[in-house]
């Protein structure tokens, strides 16, 4: 007896005209596939046995193994087709390079500026002369001994005050306070300070210390026209017995006198003023020492005065 399969929508051989899930209805096709004809069939060369089109889980309709598109054509010819009937594209433009923008330069470095120190102002405001360190110190005054001394006291009776500026105001106080008796053992010290003093100063002025001090800095600089023309006039007013008068009102006068000379009158002057800076030149150029030597206690420009 033949074996019998299950029929249905869901059976191994579903018949035409129900859908399987996940699968498209079977359709006829439009083209059979021939078979040669068959005895007892007129009218057909063959029997037509369809060939069903299914859709592949991929979402695709195949039709006998082979891919079909929406369009009905394989995606092969489907793309090829688009690309004939798709106008042809246009190059894209280049765009132009972008300019460079020039690299901003660099602040050239400052060079360190060396610093100058300030000068030494006295209480006055004024710059504070330098002072040869071969000179002798000034003598100390009868209020310095006495400071001295009341120091030591005042260390022992306030050992928690420190500083100078308490200890010398206090001091300042008692002192205005002693007695000329009290006041006469530090003025003798002061005295005997003072003579010791004048003494090394002495010697240090003969020996030609200033004068050393000023010219190891550098040579004094020359006079002018005008100031051996000064010097010049001093000199014919002493000798000419006129009543002396200040240095002010002398220089009035040379300077008065100096403004209504004539050009030609001034060239000796003048040409003493240009020797003189000859000279300074010279002693310039030389070391400390030679300076020293060749000048000693004379005034180097006294030949052009």
């Amino acid at each position: 007896m033949a074996e019998q399969f299950p029929m249905g929508a869901y059976s191994a051989f579903p018949p035409y005209g129900f859908s399987v899930p996940g699968q498209s209805m079977y359709q006829m096709p439009t083209q059979a596939n021939t078979m040669p004809g068959m005895p007892g069939m007129t009218g057909m060369s063959g029997m037509s046995m369809p060939t069903p089109a299914f859709q592949s889980p991929h979402g695709a309709m195949q039709m006998g193994g082979i891919p079909m598109a929406a369009t009905g054509l394989p995606p092969a010819q489907k793309k090829t087709a688009a690309k004939k009937g798709a106008a042809p594209k246009k190059a894209a433009k280049k765009k132009p390079p972008k300019k460079k923008k020039p690299a901003k330069k660099k602040p050239p470095k400052k060079k360190p500026v060396k610093k100058v120190p300030k000068p030494k102002l006295t209480k006055s405001g004024k710059k504070k002369k330098e002072r040869d360190p071969l000179a002798p110190k000034r003598a100390r005054t009868a209020f310095n001994f006495f400071l001295d001394a009341f120091r030591e006291e005042y260390k022992i009776t306030h050992p928690d005050v420190k500083g100078v500026v308490h200890c010398t105001k206090a001091g300042s106080e008692k002192w205005k306070t002693l007695t000329p008796a009290e006041r006469t053992p530090y003025e003798e010290k002061a005295a005997a300070a003072r003579e010791k003093y004048l003494k090394a100063k002495e010697e240090y002025v003969n020996s030609g210390g200033p004068q050393k001090f000023k010219l190891a800095k550098g040579p004094p600089r020359p006079p002018t026209a005008y100031f051996i023309f000064l010097t010049n006039f001093r000199k014919e007013r002493n000798a000419s017995g006129a009543e002396p008068t200040s240095i002010k009102e002398i220089s009035k006068m040379a300077g008065a006198k100096w403004r209504e000379m004539e050009p030609t009158t001034k060239i000796p002057y003048e040409q003493k003023a240009a020797r003189a800076k000859e000279e300074y030149l010279k002693l310039k150029a030389m070391t400390a020492e030679e300076r020293v030597v060749a000048v000693g206690m004379k005034n180097p420009y006294a030949q052009f005065l």
